[in-house]
Order: structure tokens, then sequence, then C-alpha cells
């Protein structure tokens, strides 16, 4: 993604209720290693996401006060990964941002390899990694489930392996291992 693709994906998850924007700072947030909050002007932010310098987390608010974390990582050429984590969230904070996140990945369809949805936090990134860009089952805990394009589900076949498939009908398909 180069800075006019992520302000794309930003004002997206805007307009579902999900700001890059601090709601009263006026500027966005990453977070330094220590989870600590480093206040930058949003085009900084922009930019740094376009130059690909490394992995970055930074803040999506629901309000002033309640925020989710995306790590932006960067695993092989042209591939990003954008990891949301939902912890802390009321029930209906929870269904607002994965639901904004769910319209980002129909949006970005096109460009998405898949969703993985992993409520406990189990599944280590490199065997996430492996599963989505390599199609090999991690040998430790799996997401909880993963979405996959349906068009993509033949060039993953030892990922389907004892799995459950479920076509969602809007060109993504739910995997989930028993």
């Amino acid at each position: 993604m180069d800075q006019s693709e992520f302000r794309s994906v930003t004002n997206h998850l805007a307009q579902s209720g999900l700001t890059f924007k601090h709601p009263m700072l006026g500027c966005g947030m990453l977070l330094d290693v220590v989870g600590e909050q480093v206040k930058l002007p949003v085009e900084r932010i922009l930019e740094l996401v376009g130059l690909s310098v490394g992995p970055l987390c930074m803040q999506f608010w629901l309000s002033a006060d309640k925020d989710v974390a995306c790590d932006v990582r960067y695993v092989a050429p042209d591939t990003q990964i954008l990891t949301f984590t939902l912890g802390g969230l009321t029930e209906n904070e929870y269904e607002q941002a994965s639901d904004a996140i769910q319209r980002l990945i129909q949006r970005e369809l096109d460009r998405t390899v898949a969703l993985l949805v992993d409520l406990g936090g189990e599944t280590a990134d490199e065997d996430d990694d492996a599963l989505v860009l390599y199609g090999r089952l991690p040998l430790g805990p799996r997401p909880d489930r993963v979405q996959f394009r349906t068009d993509r589900l033949s060039a993953v076949p030892a990922v389907l392996a004892g799995a459950e498939v479920t076509d969602l009908g809007n060109g993504l398909s739910t995997v989930r291992w028993p």
C-alpha cells in the first residue's frame, strides 16, 4: 500500500466509525515497542506506512477513550498484513469494529488474501503467514476461522484437509478446523 491507498483504507474505516485521527486531539497515534502512544500528524503516519519502513502499530478510534490497535507488517514484496486487535471492547464496540473490518475486506476483496479471526490471540504471526501466504497449516494453535476468497480455495488444498468450509456467498468462504 502506498500513502494514498492507506488513506483510502482509513477513510473507509472512518465511514464505519473507526477513525484514524483521535477525536479530541486531532492527531494520529502510533504505539511504540512498549505500547506508549506517540502523537504524530496523520499525514506523517500515512507517509510512514507508504514508505514500508517496517512494522508499525497504530490506533483507530471508536471514541476518545476506546480504540482498536492495528499492526501493519510487511512480509514480502508488495504484501502487507494488517492485524486488528479488538480486546477490551464491549460487545457493541466489538461488533462495530468487526463490521467495519468486514466491510473493508469486501471493498478490497481483489487485493485481499484472507481474513484470520483468532479470538484467543494464540496463533503466532509466522504460523499465520505460513497459513495465508504459503498454504501450510500451523503445527500449533490455529485461528478460530479464516475467510479466504472463494476463488483462491483451490490454491490452498493442504489448508482444507479436515476443515469445514462454508461459502458466504459474497466472494468469501470461511474455513474452520475441528
